[in-house]
């Protein structure tokens, strides 16, 4: 018997998603997910405190329960990543977390492994697993006509790694030049001067590692970064711990090489409000980019570069760029590699990678949108 009432988990689903201006479908097996982590009375807690912040204090008089009852739900729900906090004019508010980015990174993030982690991971997988069978004609079609409409919630932001960029003349100004400003390190230096930066494990690993599964890049497991008003409310209840630029940098350098994608989240997933995460993960693991080369979902990112052959008599046809390449969009062709800047997210793994200066990049900022993959063209199991 389940040990939820599931209308009850709906009506919390379809609350916590109003919380972003993404969502993803209430279906059984989401509500599975939810009814393997939160106990009924806590379900009935997070109904009770509603969307909107609120003081503790506040949100104790609103829920039925003794006082001290109440806060020890409380505290669990934080711990779970259900209840985010946020200090505004010295005083601390708390409101009910999104599902994704929101409840479910949060949840695994502090790097801990217990019974209840390891169930909530299993029925995580059965949901990703369970989105391939809307993957079909003509569901995929209506699916990537709505997802392309929308407004990208995904940020590509590569890190400069100081090398120069090779110029095509035709296309671009004469003289050499570094990374263009709006890069990950400049991101970063900007909140560590505030000392708003924070490390926590990657939810993408730490959830497949508890499902058996290793990274097939090796990414570190603590490598996600959490910044400005978020990074308060993570380091205060124990899921990261602050950190330096240098010690930021170091991260980003690390996965770079390892051929992580550095992707960053905004408040409420709109691009329009603060940054909130840097997500430094790849093309296996990843929930956004794993999930899109298993032809479960699309991507739409709005990035700022992209990358073109720039010298392509120098390219020995090794492979590497469309290795490590994310999406896809590079291809040999005659052993020389093919660049389609449609499908280029700008993230310049092929850049970082190539050995003999066959790649360039350009600054562009635009959106990219890829769509679903046929089942027979997605790249992973």
């Amino acid at each position: 018997m389940p040990k939820n009432n599931y209308l009850k988990l709906a009506r919390l689903a379809f609350m916590m998603n109003g919380q972003s201006s993404s969502s993803i479908p209430v279906t059984l097996t989401l509500l599975k997910v939810f009814d393997s982590v939160l106990s009924p009375q806590e379900v009935d807690f997070l109904l009770s405190m509603g969307k909107d912040a609120a003081t503790s204090d506040a949100i104790f008089r609103k829920v039925n329960m003794p006082s001290d009852k109440a806060r020890e739900i409380f505290s669990s729900l934080i711990a779970k990543g259900m209840i985010w906090s946020n200090v505004q004019k010295e005083q601390e508010l708390f409101t009910v977390s999104p599902i994704m980015l929101g409840w479910f990174e949060v949840y695994l993030c502090n790097g801990s492994t217990n019974s209840e982690k390891k169930q909530f991971a299993r029925w995580l997988t059965r949901l990703f697993n369970s989105w391939k069978k809307y993957n079909v004609t003509p569901i995929r079609q209506l699916r990537n006509l709505s997802n392309k409409n929308k407004v990208p919630h995904n940020v590509i932001k590569p890190a400069g790694s100081g090398k120069k960029i090779i110029i095509n003349e035709a296309i671009v100004p004469e003289k050499s030049q570094v990374l263009p400003s709006k890069s990950i390190h400049e991101l970063i230096t900007r909140y560590s001067n505030e000392g708003l930066i924070a490390v926590v494990h990657c939810f993408c690993r730490q959830w497949k590692t508890m499902e058996g599964i290793e990274c097939r890049l090796n990414m570190p497991l603590e490598a996600c970064l959490v910044l400005g008003k978020f990074s308060r409310h993570a380091v205060k209840y124990g899921f990261g711990r602050f950190i330096s630029r240098e010690e930021a940098i170091t991260i980003i350098d690390e996965t770079t090489k390892k051929g992580g994608v550095h992707i960053v989240w905004h408040d409420k997933d709109r691009i329009d409000k603060e940054e909130i995460a840097i997500c430094n993960c790849c093309w296996d693991c990843c929930g956004v980019l794993g999930s899109y080369n298993r032809g479960i979902n699309s991507l739409h990112f709005k990035t700022f570069y992209y990358a073109y052959i720039a010298q392509q008599e120098k390219c020995n046809g090794c492979g590497l760029c469309v290795t490590y390449c994310p999406v896809r969009a590079i291809t040999l062709q005659d052993n020389k590699a093919v660049i389609d800047k449609k499908a280029c997210i700008g993230c310049l793994q092929c850049y970082h990678k190539c050995k003999k200066d066959v790649i360039a990049i350009q600054y562009e900022e635009r959106e990219v949108f890829l769509p679903l993959l046929k089942p027979s063209m997605k790249r992973l199991p």
